[in-house]
């Protein structure tokens, strides 16, 4: 009973386990979304940003890019084609795989690239006396480069051609020495050999600034290879039948003293006739091996019919005795004639082997002149001779160009991305929010270049999108505390020349659509509001709040605008810090409170004094000003941490003299778009 309620809670406890991992990973993918889109706003702002200087780069590069193709010298390529093959001692086993095949070919790619074949090129050409070779070798400079496709283009001649003399020069031997390793060299680097792969067709090309001269090297290179072939080959056949006639001439002093001992031998030895001796040293054998046991026979059928000592016995005796010593001399002397005939052996393989490598290499020696005289047919022949080539290989004159405006695209791309990087100030409002951690109330825009009078602009079109940026601060500043709306509001900015008094200024205008306001210049060091708001008197806060005159003879009521009423700093005084502080001061602003619905003070800035810092705290809303593209990060940061080490807090930050047609408009806010939209939709019913 108790199981069941369990697994159901267990099971719930899974799948909200699966859905939260679900939703993770939707909210981990939307994330990663949103980062990709605001990497890609970020890089194409950075564009737009720097369009100028990218297209800037890129004409730049399309410059380079045209003098840079017009100025290269052109560069032709002759093409020959040869075949190949390996050599007559190769073709007897073609039919069996040989692995190394491969490094022929390879061999053969040097040799047409070697220093050898370089210079039976330079020496079958005569380059050396040549007047002609340095004018086809030597690229012209490049301002004669220059002059001739301006020629091409134009018509008109601006260079005289070069003439070259056809006589022969008079160098002396270092000089034709020196020039021919130049030549060599500069052959060898203009060869470039390729071969086919499943064919033995090779490809030779030479590169020079002369059509006919490429096609000239290129033509007596494969020739010079050739030759070159053909040379060694003769060379070595040469070598060989040397190295054969000399050891057949060994191997025929070496027979004929062979020979001569084993004449000299036979002679000595009497064994001229040895097959006849022999017979008769056989025969002579037997007999004299039969008279043995003939008379061996004889003397034991006595023995049996006589006595010992009969006279006949003794005969018999002496006649075996005889008998056998007829037959150990005779066996001794075949036994020292087969001594002679071990040594007649000998001597006869001695000749037979030295008659047989005479043969051998008497065969070898007529074979390798045979080859040398009737085989000597190159392993290589020209296919297709080298032709001068019609148009240049080098250089692709729109390759280069699109390289240079490509290049200089990708320097404006990379100098814009720097640029960004390294610029710490406020381009845009978004950016001020994410570097500050602070609400934006507002963005005004550059106005400096278009009115005169830019801290009074918001009366010149109150439905203008200028002003709308006004209404929208004050709305954002009324709506700050709903219960307790601010009626007190500091302006204040890091540095001076950042705009907080046109803001406060129009920010006064704007409060005063909605009751009395009062504009108090509390900028006591560098006032301004006296030079852009006239006034019948010289008096102001410093004289009221030094008692010197009453509040009626310092505030004046606008002349444009009868809701707002100004109080000008008045007499500069020597210490404005104290009187900022007083308790005067702090009197006096609880009175103007009961005065007037709304208050707006412009002071100095945070960081070069601390006016700011002191006033902050008697004011209900303290708005800081950031101008676009100028405030630093630091400037900002820093201006903060001062005001928030004496706990006075910051409403909301304000950006100043923001170029909104430099990049998308809802960047700073959103809003100029709808008051545009809401002034045009006006004056079309007007």
């Amino acid at each position: 009973m108790n199981s069941t309620p369990h697994i159901s809670t267990h099971s719930k406890s899974a799948e909200n386990l699966v859905q939260d991992f679900l939703g993770n990973g939707q909210n981990q993918i939307a994330a990663s979304q949103d980062t990709l889109s605001a990497t890609l706003a970020n890089f194409w702002q950075i564009i737009k940003d720097g369009k100028w200087g990218i297209l800037a780069l890129m004409l730049l590069g399309l410059i380079g890019g045209i003098l840079k193709a017009v100025s290269e010298t052109p560069v032709y390529q002759a093409r020959l084609t040869m075949a190949v093959e390996p050599s007559m001692s190769h073709q007897t086993n073609i039919n069996v795989f040989d692995p190394y095949a491969y490094r022929f070919y390879e061999t053969q790619y040097e040799l047409l690239k070697s220093r050898s074949v370089a210079e039976r090129v330079v020496d079958r050409l005569n380059l050396v006396e040549r007047e002609d070779v340095h004018h086809l070798l030597v690229p012209p400079s490049t301002m004669r480069s220059l002059a001739i496709e301006a020629s091409k283009l134009t018509g008109i001649e601006f260079v005289d051609d070069v003439e070259v003399s056809p006589k022969k020069l008079d160098l002396s031997a270092t000089q034709a020495r020196q020039k021919k390793t130049w030549l060599t060299s500069v052959i060898q680097s203009g060869v470039n050999v390729s071969g086919g792969e499943k064919t033995n067709l090779v490809q030779v090309t030479f590169n020079s600034i002369n059509p006919e001269f490429a096609a000239e090297i290129a033509n007596e290179l494969v020739s010079a290879y050739i030759d070159l072939g053909l040379d060694s080959q003769a060379n070595r056949s040469q070598q060989t039948s040397l190295w054969l006639s000399q050891r057949i001439d060994d191997l025929k002093t070496t027979l004929d003293k062979a020979q001569s001992d084993l004449q000299n031998f036979l002679v000595s030895e009497n064994l001229l006739d040895t097959d006849r001796s022999n017979q008769i040293t056989t025969v002579e054998l037997q007999a004299l091996n039969s008279d043995y046991i003939t008379a061996q026979s004889k003397l034991d059928e006595l023995a049996k019919r006589y006595g010992t000592r009969h006279p006949k016995i003794s005969e018999a005796r002496a006649e075996v005795a005889a008998a056998r010593q007829r037959l150990e001399s005779k066996s001794r002397s075949i036994a020292s004639s087969r001594e002679k005939q071990v040594e007649r052996e000998r001597l006869e393989r001695d000749v037979q082997v030295n008659q047989e490598l005479y043969e051998a290499f008497l065969a070898k020696f007529k074979e390798a002149d045979l080859s040398s005289s009737g085989s000597r047919l190159a392993s290589a022949r020209i296919v297709d001779r080298a032709l001068p080539p019609r148009n240049p290989i080098y250089p692709q004159k729109q390759k280069i160009v699109m390289m240079w405006v490509f290049g200089g695209l990708c320097l404006g791309l990379m100098l814009a991305y720097v640029r960004e990087q390294l610029d710490t100030s406020f381009r845009s409002g978004r950016h001020v929010e994410e570097k500050l951690g602070l609400p934006l109330l507002g963005v005004i825009q550059d106005m400096t270049k278009q009115v005169d009078n830019v801290e009074r602009h918001y009366l010149s079109n109150k439905r203008s999108v200028f002003a709308e940026s006004f209404n929208h601060i004050r709305t954002g500043v009324m709506y700050s505390n709903v219960d307790n709306p601010p009626k007190v509001m500091l302006v204040t900015s890091s540095v001076q020349s950042e705009g907080k008094t046109t803001v406060a200024s129009n920010l006064a205008l704007s409060y005063a659509q909605l009751g009395n306001t009062l504009l108090i210049d509390a900028d006591l060091r560098r006032p301004r509001i006296k030079h852009i708001i006239d006034s019948d008197t010289r008096f102001g806060l410093v004289d009221y709040v030094a008692g010197v005159v009453p509040l009626q003879d310092c505030v004046r009521q606008d002349a444009d605008e009868k809701n707002l009423f100004v109080l000008n700093s008045g007499t500069t005084p020597p210490n404005p810090l104290e009187l900022l502080a007083s308790d005067r001061f702090k009197s006096i602003l609880e009175e103007l409170r009961s005065r007037y619905s709304y208050i707006v003070v412009d002071t100095a800035p945070v960081l070069p004094a601390s006016d700011a810092v002191v006033l902050g705290r008697l004011c209900d809303a303290v708005l800081m000003v950031v101008q676009s593209d100028r405030t630093t990060h630091h400037m900002a940061r820093d201006a903060i941490k001062r005001l928030n080490a004496s706990k006075v807090a910051i409403e909301g930050l304000i950006l100043t003299q923001a170029n909104i047609k430099k990049g998308n408009p809802y960047q700073y806010g959103g809003y100029y778009g709808y008051g545009a939209y809401a002034y045009v939709e006006d004056k079309d019913k007007a």
